[in-house]
């Protein structure tokens, strides 16, 4: 049976740093795939230099990283038994299904279909095997928004975290480069 590991925090918390380097040392002690899934857009240039700033840290590491670039669809890879699968970010995975849904008919079940997909393939990945790091931004210690997309975005990530927290093996939480390990 693999573990999944939850990081999470607010921007710039330093929370992919954690998971990059939390990922470095099981990869030093298992020594199979390292993943990395990137849900980023480079949709303006804020983004496209986080973008470039996350894949010169993962060059610098001088680390194996097989980069699989995921925005709103899931992965068809399948991991085993010590792959070591990093996922930055979640909230941005969810943002995007969110903006490919936008427009669609049914788009509830749409977006319902695709969280019930991330959770039985993150299921399955554990149960593969797999050490997963899944990353994601804590939005809910803000105010309640005036807009119902932000509301609907802030129910959906709140209820996709509480069921990663429940699954999973391990939960930080990282303010100011300092974590804290909730479960």
């Amino acid at each position: 049976m693999g573990k999944i590991i939850f990081i999470t925090g607010g921007v710039r918390s330093g929370k992919s740093a954690f998971a990059e380097h939390y990922a470095k040392t099981l990869f030093g002690r298992h020594q199979k795939g390292l993943f990395y899934i990137a849900s980023g857009v480079p949709f303006d240039e804020e983004m496209k230099k986080r973008i470039r700033r996350h894949q010169n840290d993962r060059e610098r590491s001088q680390l194996p990283w097989v980069t699989m670039e995921v925005a709103d669809d899931l992965p068809q890879a399948t991991f085993g038994a010590d792959d070591i699968v990093l996922w930055d970010c979640i909230t941005t995975w969810l943002n995007n299904v969110l903006y490919k849904t936008e427009q669609s008919e049914n788009r509830y079940v749409k977006i319902q279909q695709s969280i019930e997909r991330f959770q039985q393939t993150v299921g399955r990945w554990k149960q593969d095997g797999a050490i997963v790091l899944l990353v994601s931004n804590e939005v809910l210690d803000e105010a309640s928004s005036i807009y119902e997309e932000v509301n609907l975005y802030r129910e959906l990530i709140g209820k996709l975290h509480q069921w990663i927290v429940a699954i999973c093996d391990e939960a930080y939480e990282l303010d100011y480069g300092i974590n804290v390990r909730r479960k």
